[in-house]
């Protein structure tokens, strides 16, 4: 068994490699496949290696760009226009694009940046939580469609004039208005940052997701999504009631691929959602099977750090008192989960654990399932 300090080495190379080891990957891509010769029949890794795209994301120079935009053109406009032309690459060069509206992405259509740190899609819509009984907003919207990319752009929120409620340090102390305090110096920020909804084979690549009105991602009723790469940071609306999170819901086949999340409430599966693939991303929240999900998704790789001001632990179920009991075969396997105590939490490189599906005990517990031969339960070739 690994001492403290070698988990947190190999958290260190984890961190420091992030970006190299994402060129390198072919995980998520069109080139990788799954070895089948390789499953483990004792667990659910045929269904684990159907996760993201079906052929995954296309590679950038196999996609006929289609049209090219600038800062004051009408990206609705471009966007309905690369979709009749049979679709392809929208390439947005440098600059800032306002949008005061939701903006509908269509089929076969890729929105791309030319350089992420220099296009930005500034979201300038104002929307209300959900309880007031008008209809969610989000900034891109992807409804029944398929083959939608989003891809090397910095997408912001800055509708607004003062930034999020949130700390700068690990170490910070504790803070209820952080997580346990309604957003009240504007109430019209409830707006999802990209929203999938009955929608498949999309994905959202190599992109910076800032200062989200709510959820930063949302994944609802969607199956073969990868999201892969991108750069998650802060929430506006992050309070108790259901807001602020990265969000799978009731979906299937979700690859979560190389991604940077910190400062926003719950990397959140639930109602429904099975088949997922979570793996080595790099998290300062917590996971949670919040509500009712449906079992069997995949949790392996992962590194987390618990800031001192977050209230949950690396894993997490929702509330009895308002929630479902998480689904039966969530997998943890080598994460490096560090809570903000100083322990590690269900981090034995040499167990596989299971989240627990009562209310009773520990969030999670060891599993008798031996480790796989290939050290991973996503195994392709």
């Amino acid at each position: 068994m690994l001492d403290r300090s070698c988990i947190l080495f190999i958290a260190f190379l984890i961190l420091t490699n992030l970006q190299y080891i994402l060129s390198q990957s072919s995980i998520g891509s069109a080139n990788c496949k799954p070895d089948t010769s390789r499953y483990d029949p004792r667990v659910t890794m045929s269904e684990w290696a159907k996760a993201g795209v079906e052929g995954g994301i296309p590679k950038p120079e196999l996609v006929k760009i289609k049209a090219r935009l600038a800062p004051g053109d009408d990206l609705q406009d471009a966007i309905n226009s690369v979709a009749k032309s049979g679709g392809g690459v929208l390439l947005l060069s440098k600059g800032e694009y306002e949008i005061f509206s939701t903006i509908t992405l269509e089929s076969g259509v890729t929105l791309r940046g030319t350089i992420k740190d220099s296009v930005l899609i500034s979201i300038k819509i104002h929307g209300y939580h959900f309880s007031t009984g008008k209809p969610r907003q989000s900034a891109l919207f992807i409804s029944n469609k398929h083959h939608v990319g989003i891809e090397n752009l910095t997408i912001k929120y800055t509708g607004t004039f003062f930034e999020p409620k949130d700390k700068d340090a690990l170490q910070t102390p504790w803070d209820k208005d952080v997580f346990h305090t309604p957003e009240l110096r504007d109430t019209t920020l409830f707006v999802e940052s990209i929203w999938f909804e009955n929608s498949k084979n999309c994905w959202v690549r190599n992109c910076n997701i800032l200062w989200a009105g709510s959820d930063p991602i949302r994944i609802t009723n969607s199956e073969h999504i990868t999201c892969t790469g991108n750069f998650i940071d802060r929430s506006y609306n992050k309070c108790d009631g259901g807001m602020g999170y990265y969000n799978i819901i009731n979906s299937k086949y979700v690859l979560v691929y190389y991604e940077h999340i910190k400062r926003i409430r719950h990397f959140a599966i639930q109602n429904g959602s099975m088949y997922n693939v979570v793996m080595n991303n790099y998290l300062e929240v917590d996971i949670n099977f919040h509500d009712g999900d449906g079992g069997y998704n995949l949790i392996e790789q992962n590194t987390i750090h618990i800031p001192q001001w977050h209230s949950w632990h690396c894993f997490q179920r929702g509330d009895p008192r308002q929630h479902q009991v998480p689904g039966k075969f969530n997998i943890l396997f080598r994460n490096v989960a560090h809570y903000k105590n100083g322990s590690f939490e269900f981090s034995n490189p040499d167990a596989v654990y299971e989240i627990n599906s009562t209310w009773g005990g520990k969030n999670a517990l060891e599993t008798n399932i031996s480790i796989p031969e290939s050290n991973t339960f996503y195994k392709l070739e």
